[in-house]
């Protein structure tokens, strides 16, 4: 018998939305033996900072399953223990599908990720 996890998505209608924090709403999964055995939607709280990690976390997602989701939102979750699998677009039920599969995969852990851009490896550039 494998844990329950409890899977989030971002989504519209029955897709899962391009950006993670502008997602109309979000879909919590609770996944017991492989099996869907809940699913609650809930809406955005809004863009203010720190209000949909907050929802996130509140709800107890284990894992979350997204399009597009920035560095600083996968650093958070990860921090609070949560893995986060990006680049998943397509239809809702068909990335959940593959999540359990084991088809997609998780991002890489901050110590993990390339230095770019203009903090390069936790150092400000001037």
């Amino acid at each position: 018998m494998t844990p329950a996890i409890k899977v989030c998505i971002p989504k519209s209608d029955a897709k899962v939305f391009r950006h993670f924090g502008k997602a109309p709403e979000f879909a919590f999964f609770l996944i017991e033996n492989g099996k869907v055995a809940s699913t609650e939607i809930i809406p955005n709280p809004g863009r203010e900072k720190g209000q949909v990690p907050h929802l996130i976390i509140e709800h107890q997602a284990t894992h979350i399953v997204a399009a597009a989701i920035g560095p600083q939102a996968v650093t958070i979750f990860h921090e609070k223990g949560i893995e986060v699998y990006p680049d998943a677009l397509g239809m809702l039920d068909t990335i959940l599908e593959r999540f359990l599969k084991g088809e997609l995969k998780p991002a890489a852990k901050k110590s993990q990720m390339p230095c770019a851009g203009d903090n390069v490896c936790g150092v400000k550039t001037q």
